[in-house]
């Protein structure tokens, strides 16, 4: 998908203090509440609006709570592939191919629909390790990993330790020499055979990359993982998955950077589990709908008698939400405030405006990321904003419109 979005306008009279959440003129509030981060101010003398481009909101379809509308540009997408290269993702697939086989027709997919003003780079793990081809592979009678009895396992040191771990390839913007960058990177390791799944510390390095003040951007990380934590039983990391779920947690302390996560499930043969990734995901900010926590749910699955065509489906809604339709929640001047509960998202096109509903589930429709300094559309209405002639603008006065 593509999008061609000029600007996002949000209306903020300097009679407005600035919060941030949203629903009707005058309706009632349902739903989720606005984040935490989020509070309610008492009455207060007027303060400045923020900085940014003002207009009418006069003919907005919200009616004559409307006031007034900012410009903002939808924000540059900065995505981290963090690819797990273990030796079990060598397991063949029901249609012959391997896992590492059709994981590359997934990234190759990806890389060939993203426009060229998507910044793209990849880290692989394990890292810190030799392979270990020399005493493991894939045991074709059983399809499974098999090692030469009493073969010197790889101390965890080096696996075990997020300092081990660098960014193959930097991102930057998709050009042709990035996207073969890319893909010669992860092609690279078609023929090695890596040692254990140190989630851990992968994802505290990928997390600690994308957290560099030189990166900027809407910034993310997309795990792909066959495996659940382990390898590092005596380094001090430990296998335990809650350890993993606090690096994907400091992605979202301060300058937000989100962690999708897609677990290879439902297949016997070192396969993930579905309550340990999706923990993962919620603890990333990515959870795929409220309340998918109790389900374990979280996370984007993938089959192995179905693989090439769920990763290819998967990373069709990862774009949507990773790529396309993330927007910054203009910010007050100094002393003022942003008032959550009345901002609306609406759509100007050459056929008429559209208001976006808040949406709690991320369905279709918008909602806040963590921190509350961004807002993410969701499903079928990000996809309509893909109109050359779309124009987005969050609007301030009226009660924000729910789903």
């Amino acid at each position: 998908m593509r999008l061609a979005l000029r600007s996002i306008a949000l209306s903020v009279p300097s009679l407005f203090l600035l919060a941030a959440g949203v629903t009707a003129c005058g309706a009632d509030i349902d739903g989720d509440p606005p984040p935490s981060e989020f509070i309610q101010p008492p009455p207060r003398e007027p303060a400045p609006a923020p900085d940014g481009e003002f207009s009418s909101a006069d003919s907005s379809p919200l009616g004559a709570c409307a006031e007034t509308s900012i410009s903002v540009k939808r924000e540059q997408a900065n995505v981290l592939l963090l690819i797990d290269r273990s030796g079990s993702m060598h397991i063949k697939l029901p249609n012959g191919d391997s896992r590492w086989q059709a994981t590359k027709g997934g990234i190759d997919g990806l890389l060939t629909a993203l426009p060229a003003t998507t910044q793209v780079g990849a880290m692989m793990f394990p890292q810190g390790d030799a392979p270990v081809n020399a005493y493991c592979g894939i045991d074709a009678s059983l399809n499974d990993v098999k090692c030469t009895p009493g073969w010197p396992v790889p101390t965890e040191a080096a696996r075990c330790s997020a300092a081990s771990y660098k960014t193959g390839v930097p991102t930057s913007l998709l050009t042709s020499s990035q996207s073969a960058a890319i893909r010669n990177h992860v092609s690279a390791s078609d023929s090695e055979f890596y040692w254990g799944t140190p989630l851990a510390p992968a994802l505290d390095a990928a997390v600690a990359a994308q957290k560099n003040p030189a990166v900027k951007g809407a910034r993310s990380i997309i795990l792909l993982t066959d495996g659940n934590p382990t390898s590092c039983e005596g380094s001090g990391v430990s296998n335990d998955i809650s350890n993993v779920v606090e690096a994907a947690r400091k992605g979202t302390n301060g300058e937000l950077v989100r962690t999708f996560v897609i677990g290879v499930i439902d297949d016997a043969r070192q396969a993930a589990r579905a309550e340990n990734l999706s923990p993962v995901a919620a603890a990333g900010g990515t959870g795929r709908f409220a309340g998918c926590e109790a389900t374990n749910e979280c996370f984007y699955p993938v089959t192995a008698q179905n693989f090439a065509a769920d990763i290819k489906k998967v990373f069709e809604q990862i774009s949507q939400q990773a790529f396309d339709c993330t927007f910054p929640v203009p910010q007050p001047k100094a002393g003022a405030t942003l008032d959550p509960s009345t901002l609306n998202v609406e759509v100007a096109t050459a056929n008429g405006s559209y208001v976006v509903p808040r949406d709690a589930s991320k369905r279709d429709g918008w909602d806040y990321l963590p921190g509350g300094k961004q807002l993410q559309v969701y499903g079928e209405a990000c996809k309509k904003l893909a109109d050359d002639g779309a124009k987005v603008k969050v609007v301030v006065g009226c009660t924000t419109v729910i789903k």
